[in-house]
């Protein structure tokens, strides 16, 4: 009876081991395939908000970001509370991507800190993204799905105000 129970352990303890590295190798694989969340979001943090590079506002004269993303990304939210933490978007774009059109606004505070919020469709496979953050070097990237968009937030991660922000929106 105790070698029988030994088995069923032993068994056990094998199929719980070949299931967790098989596990683990298709969260590798499906990472490769999709690349790292939000990706395209910190290299146009890179390009166009770090290191007070210029990104004018692509909108037309007199227009509020707001409106000029309805424009183009149609029911796609910004935070209303921005203003109450010192920052004022300082420029706005419209990028393409391989999901479709997305927009990249910039913020900034009275002391220089850029963030910069990222918004683009989740693609033709429709994959949305959990709440989650990653490291990227100095860049700190808070991502979500909300409706029919996934949103990045990229700040440097001694920024705080990207810490107030994230907590503003949850994280």
């Amino acid at each position: 009876r105790r070698r029988a129970r030994l088995a069923t352990a032993a068994a056990l303890l094998l199929a719980l081991g070949v299931g967790s590295l098989g596990g683990w190798q298709a969260r590798e694989m499906s990472l490769v395939r999709h690349g790292k969340p939000m990706e395209d979001a910190v290299q146009a943090y890179r390009l166009f908000a770090a290191n007070g590079s210029s990104a004018p506002l692509d909108t037309r004269a007199g227009e509020n970001v707001r409106n000029w993303l309805g424009r183009y990304l149609e029911n796609a939210n910004l935070p209303s509370d921005l203003d109450r933490l010192g920052l004022r978007s300082v420029g706005a774009r419209l990028l393409a991507t391989e999901q479709g059109a997305a927009a990249l606004v910039i913020y900034e505070d009275a002391q220089g800190h850029r963030l910069s919020f990222f918004i683009r469709p989740p693609g033709p496979g429709h994959l949305l993204l959990p709440h989650g953050q990653r490291q990227d070097g100095e860049l700190l990237t808070r991502y979500w799905s909300q409706g029919d968009y996934n949103y990045a937030l990229v700040s440097r991660s001694d920024n705080p105000q990207g810490d107030q922000v994230g907590q503003l929106l949850g994280f």
